[in-house]
């Protein structure tokens, strides 16, 4: 059992490391042996854990979706909570997060591009029937109106992504607002729901 449990501690090590040099310095451009040198492991070591530094950024990804994730099925379950700001709060909540605000910016450098693909495709794919759910509910209960309820779960989840993790375009901070209204707007063309019933969310995301 104690085995195992240094086991754990030591991939999680791993996967420390490697995530903010792959962000520093780009993926291509941390070798192995970059890793090795943060975490003070032999090479057999490493291998031990990982076959290959493809499947530590795949480890990465994935940890980083399920931050995301866990974050959603907790605003999903919270009846309080209307079914339409619900789906705008879960997509909101897919927006990574890194121990620095640089890093962040990193992330979106060109030699970080896989990094950014890789997210972006396994995010869709896990999130996709998390959100579909509040999709349904709220055709469900008549408040949205699309014959591709999962297709429009995967066009906001898109959409959201370029809308809340803006570093990818650097858009100006006085330009927010008026885009997160914009976006919120397009959600309510996509869901076929009635128009104006988000408008509050534009001044608190603007400001967050």
């Amino acid at each position: 059992m104690k085995t195992v449990k240094e086991g754990e501690v030591r991939k999680k090590e791993i996967l420390v490391a490697a995530r903010k040099l792959f962000i520093k310095k780009g993926y291509d451009q941390t070798s192995v042996n970059d890793i090795l040198k943060i975490v003070d492991i032999a090479k057999g070591t490493f291998y031990y854990y990982f076959a290959s530094k493809e499947e530590v950024l795949k480890a990465i990804i994935l940890d980083i979706v399920e931050e995301g994730i866990r974050k959603a099925e907790k605003i999903v379950k919270d009846q309080t909570i209307s079914v339409l700001n619900r789906i705008i709060l879960s997509i909101k909540a897919q927006s990574p997060e890194f121990e620095a605000e640089e890093l962040k910016e990193e992330l979106h450098r060109v030699e970080n591009a896989k990094l950014e693909q890789l997210y972006l495709k396994t995010m869709l794919k896990r999130m996709t029937p998390v959100l579909n759910e509040l999709v349904l509910e709220g055709i469900e209960q008549g408040i949205f109106h699309t014959e591709y309820p999962r297709e429009c779960t995967e066009c906001l989840l898109l959409l959201g992504h370029m809308m809340f993790d803006c570093n990818v375009f650097q858009w100006k901070t006085e330009d927010f607002p008026h885009k997160i209204q914009a976006f919120l707007n397009n959600v309510e063309r996509i869901l076929g729901t009635k128009q104006g019933v988000s408008k509050y969310f534009s001044r608190s995301m603007s400001t967050t």
